[in-house]
């Protein structure tokens, strides 16, 4: 099971020396708006990293996945992870993790230089942990760490559905129940790449719905269970060839009446 790990009591002043009191600073007048494109004490999402790491092990631990490590940029970082990379800010290393199933969405959990976490998931979805980072929307590391782990979670347990039509252009849906977030890109709007990407993985997925991954099917001896077969269509040979075995089957009951 999945357990955060404890999360420091980290304390960060203002100018004054008084305590910055983040997620609760702003009243019913909202935030200043010098503050939008104001950025101070970025470090204190730092233990971000670590909350990633925990998800990334128990991941690893519970689910049949495959996970590759990457210092840096990954050489095939989908775009949404690439996107990450401007100004001074860039990706640190990053995780990328393959369900052994093809039904299942993948994900890469990449750390920047920010310091923030960075998801993939599925052909076109991104989220970012903090959302934004920026004193105005006023994250805290306790509220970022939460929306981190909704975002992965949600992905593993089938939550989170991805769909490109050319009338609703990149609709994507996170989460469950009241929590449940959505979001919808037109399709004059979208990143060519990203829709390329899911209306790729559309087809190859029949237009069904992600999956929830399977969990981990270590044996005693460390050796992995044969898969079952996937359920397939009959052929239309096949189909003709049942249908003949059961009329013959009918003819004998009725021949030995």
């Amino acid at each position: 099971m999945y357990q955060r790990p404890e999360l420091p009591e980290l304390v960060f002043t203002d100018p004054d020396g008084n305590a910055i009191p983040y997620g609760h600073r702003w009243g019913v007048d909202g935030a200043p708006e010098r503050t939008y494109s104001r950025t101070r004490h970025p470090e204190r999402f730092a233990p971000l990293v670590e909350v990633a790491d925990a998800l990334i092990e128990h991941l690893e631990r519970t689910y049949d996945v495959d996970v590759r490590y990457t210092e840096g940029l990954p050489a095939d970082a989908p775009d949404t992870v690439r996107s990450a990379e401007q100004g001074q800010v860039r990706i640190a290393r990053a995780a990328t993790l393959l369900p052994r199933h093809d039904g299942c969405a993948p994900l890469v959990i990449a750390e920047t230089t920010f310091p923030s976490i960075v998801v993939a998931m599925g052909a076109a979805g991104e989220a970012r942990s903090p959302a934004c980072g920026c004193d105005a929307c006023d994250e805290s590391l306790e509220e970022s760490a939460e929306l981190l782990e909704r975002i992965v979670l949600s992905v593993v347990e089938g939550r989170f559905q991805e769909r490109y039509s050319w009338t609703d252009g990149i609709e994507i849906t996170i989460g469950g129940g009241t929590a449940a977030s959505y979001s919808r890109e037109p399709r004059h709007a979208a990143d060519k790449e990203r829709v390329d990407a899911l209306k790729q993985s559309q087809r190859e997925r029949h237009g069904e719905r992600w999956l929830p991954w399977p969990p981990r099917r270590d044996d005693a001896e460390g050796t992995w269970e044969a898969e079952a077969e996937p359920l397939r269509l009959w052929t239309r040979q096949e189909r003709e060839a049942a249908i003949e075995a059961a009329l013959d089957r009918i003819r004998r009951r009725l021949r030995s009446a």
